[in-house]
């Protein structure tokens, strides 16, 4: 009888300190602000160059900024994802929207419950079926962002483009 109480007081202590230590770890790891998360990447897959512009919903936050992919500075779209929690805001993934480049215009990508891609300047609304997306505007180009979008709508890549007139755009 002594072997198994002894075996269940082990376990519990096993898992009080595994919750212990992911808590803490959580803690060290948050911050006040997404930016400031974002700052504190090591190492990042995508370095930050400038923010351009942050979107928050309820418990999430996208970081719009530009990173550099090859030699040329700031030509490259990127955002990181950032996940609120009790203590302060978190790093989850880095997000590449894509280069900045005219010939990149209407191209989109997603993960989970998330679409980005890049659009021109003209387009003021990009709707897929009854979602509209957030817009990210920039010097050349302007991005856009469909959150909490169902996995049904993922492999869609049915955009309406308007203008500002509310006149659809053919991309």
């Amino acid at each position: 009888m002594k072997k198994v109480i002894f075996g269940f007081l082990f376990i519990i202590i096993i898992a009080g300190s595994a919750y212990i230590y992911l808590e803490n770890s959580k803690k060290n790891h948050s911050y006040s602000t997404p930016e400031e998360a974002l700052s504190n990447v090591k190492s990042p897959k995508l370095e930050v160059l400038e923010i351009i512009d942050t979107k928050l919903y309820d418990r999430v936050a996208y970081v719009f900024y530009y990173s550099e992919v090859g030699q040329t500075p700031k030509n490259y779209l990127a955002a990181g994802k950032i996940n609120k929690n009790k203590y302060g805001w978190r790093f989850d993934e880095t997000i590449g929207v894509g280069n900045l480049d005219e010939n990149n215009v209407g191209m989109s990508s997603g993960n989970d419950d998330y679409i980005v891609g890049l659009i021109s300047t003209e387009v003021e609304k990009v709707k897929l079926g009854d979602h509209e997306a957030t817009l990210i505007t920039m010097d050349k180009m302007k991005a856009f962002l469909f959150h909490n979008v169902e996995a049904d709508k993922m492999a869609q890549t049915e955009f309406e483009y308007f203008d500002k007139e509310g006149i659809e755009l053919p991309y």
